[in-house]
């Protein structure tokens, strides 16, 4: 019983720690401190040796966290999405103005079929449900209720 539990411990850190890989592949902040860190690591090892360090010394000399501690990538991918977020009102708000300019019946007013559902709604539009598609027609029956 212990032995399973472990191996349920080890792999639900192995899979917190695949997360946090993909969010520092996928954030540009933090993909982008992380080589600079592995760089300066890199430029470091040229230099003479002088003792023997900890690897706590090693990882940190000035006692900051590095690109990888959880606190950064969590802000950083916070950051990321809200800066998303706020390119996409923008975007859309851009594009609301655009289409309001256009008289009525223009060709660019109307959208193509494969971008709505069946009720008509915009694939960006749309509530996300996970991305999975699973359920997807269990929901829509599930709203008629």
């Amino acid at each position: 019983k212990r032995a399973n539990h472990i191996q349920s411990e080890q792999k639900r850190r192995a899979n917190i720690r695949k997360g946090y890989e993909a969010l520092c592949e996928a954030v540009p902040a933090l993909r982008d401190a992380i080589r600079a860190e592995e760089e300066t690591a890199r430029v470091g090892d040229d230099k003479p040796k002088r003792k023997k360090k900890s690897k706590a010394e090693e990882d940190r000399q000035d006692g900051r966290a590095g690109p990888k501690s959880e606190n950064v990538v969590l802000q950083k991918t916070i950051d990321h999405v809200q800066a998303l977020l706020a390119e996409r009102a923008a975007l859309a708000l851009r594009l609301h103005r655009a289409r309001a300019t256009l008289p009525r019946g223009h060709p660019a007013l109307a959208y193509p079929s494969h971008l709505l559902d069946d009720k008509g709604v915009l694939l960006w539009d749309r509530e996300w449900t996970g991305g999975t598609g699973w359920g997807d027609v269990e929901d829509d029956a599930g709203d008629d209720e």
